[in-house]
């Protein structure tokens, strides 16, 4: 009988591997150059139909305690799931997991910056070309400028903005349009394409 009630005090396989589902999940969709509204809308949305079974799951537990047929549960049984929803959510919101991805594909994106200005990579026509898979980045536009800056697209951004980076020998990229540059490191910056 004991075995039972130490089994009803920890979570679940299922808990646990809907927890580390979501937080990969939200790794992989947030750590890219820009945000991509569907995978926003569908994060709002995920994160809320879970909060409501949440919520109702915690409920019915606080009635079958009262009622005396509920085993009661250590208050870290029923904080870790939403602790797992707002923890994850920040470390995207704060940019964690763009700069993991950015850290671990940087030698492969300055390598292929590199073969572009000295002419070994062949740019399409307006610059557009197949699909590159770059570190952990799928480039699917590459610009040489002028002044030697190498910009990238990488992701959607927004409902028609594109995203990705520019590396630039000089300070700043030069400004095209309504393009924007967030400084990441060194030579590197966040491009923000508009339109």
């Amino acid at each position: 009988m004991e075995t039972h009630n130490n089994n009803t005090r920890t979570l679940s396989r299922p808990t646990i591997f809907i927890c580390a589902l979501w937080f990969i999940g939200c790794a992989v969709a947030f750590s890219n150059a820009g945000l991509d509204t569907l995978f926003f809308i569908m994060a709002v949305y995920v994160a809320g139909a879970w909060g409501v079974a949440w919520l109702i799951r915690l409920g019915v537990s606080i009635w079958k305690q009262r009622q005396g047929k509920g085993e009661q549960r250590p208050l870290a049984y029923w904080l870790f799931e939403p602790s797992v929803v707002v923890v994850t959510l920040e470390l995207a919101f704060l940019g964690f997991f763009s700069f993991v991805r950015f850290t671990l594909s940087e030698q492969s994106l300055l390598s292929y910056v590199e073969s572009v200005r000295a002419g070994k990579v062949a740019l399409d026509f307006e610059s557009q070309h197949p699909a590159r898979k770059i570190g952990l980045y799928t480039v699917t536009l590459t610009e040489l400028l002028p002044d030697g800056t190498v910009r990238l697209i990488t992701s959607p951004h927004g409902v028609t903005d594109r995203a990705g980076f520019a590396n630039s020998l000089s300070s700043l990229p030069p400004n095209q349009g309504e393009d924007s540059y967030k400084h990441l490191h060194q030579q590197w910056w966040y491009w923000y394409e508009s339109w």
